[in-house]
């Protein structure tokens, strides 16, 4: 329902029909979420008041936060860079290989398999690396 008149969680709660609670189970769950929602609240105003409060920590935990991204940026910066210079290293040894010559590689060596490493730059600027997350 939509009130034209209805500034205030209190004052919609007034004019809201009471919940559809058929069970003790439906009550015991509602109260639950009505308190997470009064300590949702409360966090909010209390985090609010702190910021105002207390300007220089805001400021340092930004600080802090900018510094992380640009490490992490940096970090899989070098990473992928990582990756194409081993994979080009395992094709030239394949190119090599292919062309009747000698590999430094032995036979068994798992250098050969950073052939099939992937240096695409689509990554996205959260991706931790983990490219087994979505087998789960």
């Amino acid at each position: 329902m939509n009130f034209q008149d209805v500034y205030t969680l209190q004052q919609a709660l007034d004019v809201a029909p009471p919940p559809c609670l058929n069970s003790a189970q439906d009550r015991a769950e509602h109260t639950a979420r009505q308190r997470r929602l009064l300590v949702a609240q409360e966090d909010k105003r209390v985090m609010a008041e702190w910021r105002r409060r207390y300007p220089e920590d805001v400021a340092y935990e930004q600080d802090y936060w900018a510094r992380r991204r640009e490490e992490d940026t940096r970090r899989r910066r070098e990473e992928r860079l990582d990756r194409r210079r081993r994979k080009a290293l395992a094709s030239a040894q394949a190119d090599i290989v292919a062309g009747d010559g000698r590999s430094f590689f032995a036979e068994n060596d798992d250098r050969w398999l950073d052939i099939w490493l992937s240096t695409s730059d689509n990554t996205n600027d959260d991706d931790d690396g983990d490219d087994w997350s979505d087998w789960e």
